[in-house]
C-alpha cells in the first residue's frame, strides 16, 4: 500500500512540475505574442477575435469558465480592455486573477502616445486618459512587449525563463529588422498622410512616419455623422490625400458615400487584429498587410 501511495504521489508530483503554464490573452495579437515567447511551452487562447472591436468584447460565461484555470491574463491595458475583463475576472473566481499580479497589462509599459491632457468626459467620446492603447501595430513596441511578456512567463515557471528571453530576442531583432524593410518600402510610396476610421493607426503611422491625424470618427467611438464626413472631404480635397484605411471591424457604408464625393479616391479595408482576416496568424502577417495596403493606395 505504502508502494501504491508513493507511485501516485510521484506521477502527480511529475504532472504538476510538467504542467503547461495556463495564458489567457484578451486580443489574438497578445496570444500570438505569447506564442512567439513562449513556443509549446504555455497553452494560450485569447478572449477576443480579431474580427471584434476589442473595446465591446461580450463577457460570456463561457470564457469565466476558462479563466477558471488560467494562471495568468495579458492585457493591452490603458482601458482597452476596462468595459468587460472586470466582470470576467469576478466571475471567474479564480483567487489566481485576483491578485495584482494576475492580469499583466502591457500598454503602460510600452511609452504610450495620445495621453490625454486635461479634464476628460464622456462628451469627448471613447477617449484613454493614460494613452493610446492600440500598440500591436508598432512592431518596435512589439518586439519590446515580447520582453516583457518573457519575464513576467519566467517568473511563473524558472525553469523555462532563460528560453523565454531568447525566444523574445530573436523576436524583437526580426521586427527591428523588418522595420527597416517596411520603413524603406513605405518611402517609395511618397504617401504621407491617410485618413482612418478610428485612432486604430496611431502607432503604426508614428513609427512609418505617417500622418494618419483625420479620421472618419468625429470622436472616438462616435459613428461618422454627414456633417463630419464633409468636413472629412473638404480637408481630403485641399491636403490632397487619397488613401482611407477602413479598419474592417466597421461598416463599409462609409467608404461609398466617400467615393460619391472623391471618385479616385482610394479605400483599403483592412485587418487591424491577428486573425482580423483570413491568412493573418501572426503579428509580422498583420503589419505586412497594411503595409502592402498602403503600397496599393500608392498605385
Amino acid at each position: 500500500m505504502k508502494k501504491i501511495f508513493f507511485i501516485v504521489l510521484s506521477a502527480l508530483f511529475v504532472n504538476s512540475a510538467n504542467a503547461k503554464i495556463q495564458v489567457a490573452t484578451t486580443t489574438p495579437d497578445l496570444a500570438a505574442l505569447v506564442r512567439e515567447v513562449a513556443k509549446d511551452k504555455v497553452d494560450v487562447f485569447s478572449i477576443g477575435k480579431g474580427t471584434q472591436d476589442p473595446h465591446q468584447i461580450e463577457a460570456k460565461p463561457s470564457f469565466m469558465v476558462k479563466l477558471r484555470s488560467t494562471d495568468v491574463v495579458i492585457a493591452q491595458g490603458l482601458e482597452l480592455e476596462s468595459a468587460w475583463l472586470s466582470p470576467l475576472i469576478q466571475g471567474a473566481r479564480n483567487p489566481k486573477l485576483t491578485k495584482k499580479e494576475g492580469i499583466f497589462e502591457l500598454g503602460a509599459e510600452l511609452d504610450p502616445i495620445e495621453i490625454s491632457k486635461g479634464s476628460i468626459t464622456r462628451a469627448d467620446g471613447d477617449v484613454h486618459p493614460g494613452g493610446n492603447p492600440h500598440f500591436q501595430l508598432d512592431p518596435i513596441r512589439l518586439g519590446q512587449a515580447g520582453l516583457l511578456v518573457a519575464t513576467k512567463l519566467g517568473e511563473l515557471d524558472p525553469t523555462q525563463k532563460d528560453e523565454f528571453r531568447k525566444n523574445a530576442e530573436a523576436f524583437k531583432k526580426k521586427m527591428e529588422e523588418k522595420t527597416k524593410e517596411w520603413q524603406a518600402r513605405l518611402k517609395k510610396t511618397n504617401i504621407i498622410e491617410l485618413v482612418a476610421y478610428h485612432k486604430n493607426f496611431s502607432y503604426f503611422c508614428f513609427r512609418f512616419a505617417l500622418q494618419c491625424h483625420l479620421l472618419l470618427e468625429p470622436k472616438p467611438g462616435i459613428p461618422p455623422t454627414a456633417n463630419h464626413l464633409l468636413d472629412v472631404i473638404e480637408q481630403m480635397k485641399k491636403r490632397n490625400i487619397n488613401l482611407v484605411l477602413i479598419e474592417n471591424l466597421y461598416e463599409d457604408a462609409v467608404g461609398a458615400k466617400l467615393k460619391t464625393y472623391l471618385p479616385n479616391l482610394r479605400i483599403e479595408r483592412v485587418p487591424v487584429s491577428v486573425e482580423g482576416e483570413s491568412g493573418i496568424v501572426t503579428n509580422e502577417q498583420l503589419i505586412e498587410r497594411l503595409v502592402k495596403a498602403v503600397e496599393a493606395g500608392a498605385r
